[in-house]
């Protein structure tokens, strides 16, 4: 008797020494759970804050603005042996909600490396703050008003026009236009590179007498009387070559447009042209 029950108590003993093993080995699955859980959880944040950081560096160090359509290049062909113009649409970058372009805080720049071609800063008049020019137009949508040239060569009339109501944005010495066609016998082409253009079935003579770029409206532009381009709107870049670059045309190179505004990165665009067939070329 004495035995068995000594056996007895044994097991018992055995038997609350496995359930304390167990009792303290779910308390350490427990906690060691605890654990995996707020490390995996600030894993996760700290990833998340990173990513943020990332981002708003990415946001900061991009640029503000981006190509919005064709680039445009002409010349005198079928001769080309004058550049005319350069022409390319740019837009706020999704996400930005304006881009201040004044000329005082924005820089425009051309690059033909072939040609040995740098123009650090050309941008020197804009049309964005002109709101009493006769070929401004406008369309209403909503409670909205937006404002923008036709074509880049109406753009052109703007820049040009003079009266006593609306102060020239260019002059004799750099760019100006007239009626009618150009020829050896139009006054003041002496020195210049200039070009025919048509508007509404109208002819006009333009001349340029030094190298430089200008913006307008293209569309969805509501703030025009500034400077500034709001999101969602196009700017006109157009760049004029003077007698100097004009008799370069740039056929089977690469020329590179770099625009700087106030904030972010500039927006570069490299392009290779090929041999015009037209006037007016689209290169991109």
């Amino acid at each position: 008797m004495g035995a068995t029950k000594l056996h007895t108590k044994s097991k018992k003993k055995k038997g609350l020494a496995g359930l304390d093993t167990a009792i303290i080995l779910i308390a350490f699955i427990i906690t060691a759970s605890v654990l995996a859980y707020v490390a995996v959880s600030m894993g996760i944040f700290v990833t998340q804050k990173a990513k943020t950081t990332i981002n708003k560096g990415q946001e900061t160090a991009s640029t503000a603005l981006s190509l919005a359509g064709n680039i445009l290049y002409a010349t005198n062909y079928p001769t080309d042996t004058e550049s005319f113009w350069l022409y390319l649409p740019i837009a706020p970058s999704a996400g930005v909600s304006s881009v201040q372009l004044a000329p005082a805080t924005t820089s425009i720049s051309l690059t033909a490396s072939t040609e040995n071609i740098v123009l650090s800063n050309i941008y020197n008049y804009t049309l964005l703050t002109i709101t009493n020019s006769p070929y401004l137009q406008s369309l209403t949508a909503g409670s909205q008003t937006y404002y923008y040239y036709s074509s880049p060569y109406t753009a052109l009339l703007a820049l040009g026009y003079t009266t006593t109501s609306y102060k020239a944005v260019a002059n004799k010495d750099v760019f100006q236009v007239q009626s009618g066609a150009c020829s050896s016998t139009t006054p003041g082409l002496s020195g210049a590179n200039y070009f025919t253009f048509n508007v509404s079935k109208t002819q006009y003579c333009a001349e340029v007498y030094r190298t430089f770029a200008f913006t307008f409206p293209v569309a969805g532009d509501s703030l025009v009387g500034s400077s500034i381009a709001p999101a969602g709107s196009v700017v006109g870049v157009m760049i004029l070559f003077g007698p100097a670059e004009g008799h370069i045309v740039f056929q089977y190179q690469t020329i590179t447009i770099q625009v700087q505004p106030n904030i972010g990165s500039p927006l570069t665009v490299a392009q290779y042209v090929y041999q015009p067939d037209g006037t007016v070329t689209v290169l991109g």
